[in-house]
């Protein structure tokens, strides 16, 4: 019965964790709330073909238990103080289970179960011992001092209080296996008999114990206390520290002191008679535990920017489909298929020799099977392995004729589709093989001195790495002599470090050699100084600073962007350098009216930047202009041309009938018809609420369950997150 008890007690607790502090499912769907999360979470999220920065979003749960199993280490404070040198061991083993979870992001609430020993003994003059076993079930609420605490953390102290029932049996060793009872006499030895018994000192036999506690204390009834309940409750105060190991596991170390309601655990009471009289004090216990937590649900963390993502946008992410082939991204396993190029299931385009190039690209529908392709899909003879070798080896350029394409589309690691802010020369095997000056490679932000000398050289090029450095380069050359000038300019700049390096054909940066060097003697190309024309001033064009990278779409048509992290995380968005004023002026017009409304022309001299005042000999008064670099984001965007809608379907032909009838009544209903298909889309709002609102009337009173949340800039579809980052 008594076992009954407890489990009736920790299934109910267990219950009043997974209820508590819960709305219905309808209503949380219905009323999205902000989500969030005690922790940042450090681990990137691999579930999306393209890899998304690790700490973007999670997406937000109505059930996050987190369960947890560990040991626990247990130590008697009581009557029974462990002065014994007989004891085998202080403290006892004993393991716990809990069932957690947060219901504010500063507390957590956990309904916990532990099983376990207690056990003290004690010499002279009681020679009192005893062993307990002991279960307890309760809830506990621990706080861990977000308010106080940086966001972006690894481990969370915490203090907790509860209250907990907890049962006993309680026995002590008072015999050894052959039933002879212990006498403990003067000397400290241990006997069959008294020490004041007739010829004790003749016939009594020494005895071992055994350390097996046979007899219970409360059948016993030495003391008379009768048949007492060994049941009771106690009040657990403790504190600890969480580590979060991975989004789903944690591992939490902790102590704990268990105070309980009774004095009767050990036996010895106050009222226990001679040198057997206990205290008036409670028995107490000490927990040292640690548990291993593992999260039900995989939730994901808040931004870097502290913003959270709904559960719209979120399902717009889930839906989108990038290359707008029909197949959603997280399906899609051929990304980037062209438009109107049908599809299979999985989001790639037919292939029928097999050579892993699509028909749509194949010069060569049918390869011979096993041979050696080019990037067109034709099969490579022997001459031809000759000649790419020759064009590779190549430097002189007899060979090979190289054509320039600046801003090539490429996928970064971020997982958005961008174009890299550098002038990208393609052969038509790859890179063009050249040499620039390098300046520097960063792997955190720029300071803002540094910044103002990399700003200052007027053609400046970054480039991002695989290893998530940036590379800062200065210049393209086929002519040493070229690259070695622009070197010695840049270091009597400022730029101490600067060098001469090679630029691969697939993009990378090597060391020129003597024997490299010797190999560029080609012609020399037009340059412009590598620090600025009027005066040495370099103008440029902003067109701002946010703390999150933004995908292509954003800056489709700005030209050629420049992308650099300063210290304190932001994203600064810049054109290119330009020699005079009058070009600067000309370049911001042109970007206002493509919508980069708050777009402002910034000027360069002397490795810092100075007003456009002082730049333009007084020409020139912007209104309260700060020459220090942004510290805080700014939009140079027109917000007026950010806009939500909803998608309410994306159909390969034209919609079946009982969907079209469906659709038909949505207001404000847009129809968008592709090579690729026909999208649907309802609604045009500046507010993302309202957006939001709006889509949940689609799914409720129009019944299409599958409408979703999109965002545009013009016409330009973009992640709904960009959206909601440019219109801070």
């Amino acid at each position: 019965m008594k076992w009954k008890r407890f489990y009736i007690f920790f299934f109910l607790t267990f219950l009043a964790v997974l209820g508590i502090a819960k709305p219905s499912i309808a209503q949380e769907t219905a009323n999205p709330s902000k989500p969030y999360y005690p922790y940042p979470l450090p681990f990137p999220n691999t579930g999306y073909p393209l890899k998304i920065d690790s700490s973007s979003f999670f997406h937000p749960r109505l059930m996050q238990p987190i369960i947890g199993f560990g040991p626990s280490i247990l130590t008697f404070y009581g009557d029974v103080s462990n002065k014994s040198s007989l004891a085998p061991s202080l403290s006892n083993l004993g393991y716990h289970l809990t069932v957690s979870e947060y219901i504010k992001p500063y507390l957590l609430f956990s309904a916990r179960a532990m099983f376990g020993k207690l056990r003290a003994n004690e010499q002279d003059p009681r020679y009192a011992n005893f062993q307990s076993s002991i279960r307890s079930g309760g809830l506990n609420v621990s706080y861990n001092f977000d308010n106080f605490l940086p966001k972006k953390r690894m481990i969370d102290p915490f203090i907790l209080t509860g209250f907990e029932y907890f049962e006993y049996l309680s026995k002590t060793d008072m015999f050894d296996a052959s039933g002879n009872k212990y006498y403990y006499w003067n000397d400290g030895s241990i006997k069959n008999m008294a020490e004041n018994a007739p010829n004790a000192s003749l016939n009594a036999v020494s005895l071992t114990r055994d350390y097996t506690y046979e007899t219970d204390i409360r059948k016993m009834n030495q003391e008379l206390f009768g048949k007492y309940p060994e049941r009771s409750f106690a009040l657990p105060v403790g504190v600890g520290f969480t580590m979060h190991l991975h989004p789903r596991w944690d591992f939490k170390l902790g102590t704990t002191m268990h105070f309980s309601f009774t004095d009767y655990i050990d036996g010895i009471r106050v009222a226990n008679k001679g040198t057997g009289k206990g205290n008036s004090r409670n028995d107490k216990y000490l927990e040292t535990y640690f548990t291993l937590s593992f999260h039900l649900f995989n939730p994901k963390a808040k931004s870097e920017s502290e913003s959270s993502l709904s559960d719209a946008e979120l399902l717009a992410l889930e839906n989108e489909d990038t290359d707008g082939d029909g197949v959603t991204d997280f399906k899609d396993s051929c990304q980037g298929t062209p438009p109107g190029i049908s599809v299979n299931s999985g989001g790639c385009p037919p292939d029928s020799d097999g050579d892993g190039i699509p028909d749509y690209a194949d010069k060569e529908i049918n390869s011979p099977s096993g041979a050696f392709i080019d990037v067109n899909g034709i099969a490579i003879d022997d001459s031809a392995f000759a000649q790419n070798w020759r064009k590779w080896s190549d430097s002189t350029n007899q060979y090979v004729t190289y054509n320039t394409v600046t801003n090539s589309p490429v996928i970064t690691g971020e997982g958005w589709s961008k174009k890299r802010n550098t002038t990208i020369v393609y052969s038509d095997r790859g890179f063009e093989r050249g040499l620039v000056v390098l300046l520097g490679i960063y792997k955190e932000g720029i300071p803002p001195a540094e910044m103002g000398k990399l700003l200052n050289v007027h053609d400046i090029k970054s480039s991002l790495q695989p290893d998530s450095t940036t590379e800062y380069t200065a210049g393209f050359f086929n002519k040493a002599a070229d690259a070695e000038k622009r070197k010695d300019e840049l270091i009597a700049a400022g730029f101490q470090n600067a060098k001469v390096m090679l630029r691969n054909k697939n993009g990378s940066l090597s060391e020129a050699s003597s024997n490299v060097l010797a190999g560029f003697n080609g012609q020399t190309m037009n340059g412009i100084s590598a620090m600025g024309g009027e005066q040495g001033i370099v103008y440029r064009v902003q067109l701002g600073a946010y703390s999150r990278k933004l995908s292509s779409s954003v800056f489709k048509n700005a030209g050629e962007v420049i992308v650099l992290k300063t210290d304190d995380g932001l994203y600064k968005y810049i054109t290119n350098g330009f020699s005079s004023l009058q070009d600067a002026i000309k370049e911001r017009e042109d970007l206002v009216k493509k919508g980069y409304k708050n777009a402002f022309v910034v000027a360069y001299k002397n490795n810092e930047r100075i007003a456009l005042s002082a730049a333009s000999g007084g020409l020139v008064q912007p209104k309260n202009e700060n020459t220090e670099e942004q510290r805080t984001p700014k939009s140079a965007i027109d917000k007026n041309l950010i806009s939500f809608r909803i998608q309410v379907g994306s159909f390969v032909n034209e919609p079946p009938d009982d969907i079209l009838q469906k659709i038909n009544k949505i207001p404000g209903l847009d129809k968008k018809k592709k090579s690729n298909g026909v999208k649907y889309f309802a609604g045009k709002f500046n507010d993302l609420a309202a957006a939001q609102k709006f889509k949940e009337e689609i799914v409720s009173k129009y019944g299409i369950p599958d409408a979703f949340l999109v965002a545009f800039f013009k016409e330009e579809l973009i992640p709904v997150q960009e959206a909601v980052e440019l219109l801070k």
